[in-house]
């Protein structure tokens, strides 16, 4: 997630820069062409381009909708992640006591906080490891070397430990080993949850109702990472995305054609003005285009994405807060503008 108010304009005219002169350099081929060469049949009525145009921009505009709502869904599922997250504390530290323990059998104050540090503990947990679970690269994202470069800054940035030792700094070692093997971890941890509640509920520390609201706050996680992995695993129909790329790179190319037309008609050398306004306008398409493009994938670590690191962050200060856990993190800073 970008954090300023305003995009670095400098960085942006920078990136954009190769784009930019590459539309001038064509537009330039072109008009030498038809100024000196004598290519009169480069031009193109300007009524046809109109048409283009606006197809084109619907359409852009069409793929921008859908890939801002693969966005725009992405927060809220982590919104709700974070919301049932605090339930579960709060559930996890008040729903575990001695109430439905026999009198012979409670347990100590210091067994009673292990638990609730337990299950808050495998909990965080689960956040980390579905946000790392979301952050591997499908063959539809932007895996060319630019891309890639970013995504491992921004992962140096907001993820300093391995996938292994996230795991271990908060659930026991036997339990990681075992989680290791399998194939969808976070679907394991949420299994293991349930086991452990089962075990409470046998041992008489959680009633029957207390049981089940743990189990529909469980699978509440559970819908929300089936969402999460809807979104990661299921792309923006490529018929859709594709042809957006292809039908603005059709524009741009006949772009100059019509330009050189209306320019030249004004004489006085008034041809040239097809350079500038020929990268001006094809740099708007392009630029359309490329923010849907990032838009849609909302999970791929790059500077644009969900902040998932951020509300993990956010979900491990509360539920420690909640269990007066002297190891509070701080809370997570933009770094170059960028919450990942």
């Amino acid at each position: 997630m970008y954090t300023n108010r305003n995009i670095n304009y400098k960085l942006f005219l920078g990136r954009s820069l190769t784009p930019i002169l590459a539309l001038a350099g064509y537009a330039l081929v072109v008009v030498v062409l038809y100024e000196y060469i004598g290519f009169i049949y480069f031009k193109l009525p300007w009524s046809i381009l109109s048409v283009v145009g606006t197809a084109v921009a619907f359409y852009v505009g069409f793929k921008n909708n859908s890939a801002y709502a693969r966005t725009w869904e992405a927060r809220k599922i982590w919104g709700a992640i974070v919301n049932s997250s605090r339930t579960w504390g709060i559930m996890a530290r008040d729903y575990t006591t001695n109430i439905f323990v026999s009198d012979q059998n409670p347990l100590s104050k210091e067994e009673l906080q292990a638990i609730h540090k337990r299950l808050i503990y495998r909990h965080i947990a689960w956040v980390y490891r579905l946000r790392r679970q979301l952050w591997k690269s499908q063959p539809w994202e932007h895996n060319h070397p630019m891309t890639t470069d970013i995504r491992k800054k921004l992962g140096d940035n907001f993820a300093s430990l391995s996938e292994e030792e996230e795991l271990r700094k908060f659930l026991p070692d036997h339990e990681v080993d075992a989680l290791l093997k399998k194939k969808n971890i976070c679907t394991q941890i949420i299994s293991n949850q349930s086991k452990d509640i089962l075990k409470l509920r046998e041992l008489g520390l959680v009633d029957d109702f207390r049981h089940v609201e743990f189990q529909k706050l469980l699978q509440d996680f559970y819908v929300q990472q089936g969402k999460c992995e809807r979104i990661k695993n299921f792309p923006l129909p490529r018929q859709y995305a594709n042809t957006s790329m292809v039908l603005t790179v059709l524009f741009v190319t006949l772009l100059p054609f019509g330009m050189v037309a209306q320019f030249s008609a004004l004489g006085n050398g008034a041809v040239w003005m097809t350079v500038p306004f020929t990268a001006l306008i094809g740099s708007i398409y392009i630029l359309m285009e490329l923010v849907g493009d990032f838009a849609e994938n909302p999970f791929e670590g790059l500077a644009f994405d969900t902040p998932m690191t951020s509300l993990c962050n956010t979900i491990e200060i509360d539920m420690k807060e909640m269990i007066d856990d002297p190891k509070i993190p701080e809370k997570l800073k933009p770094k170059d503008n960028v919450l990942l």
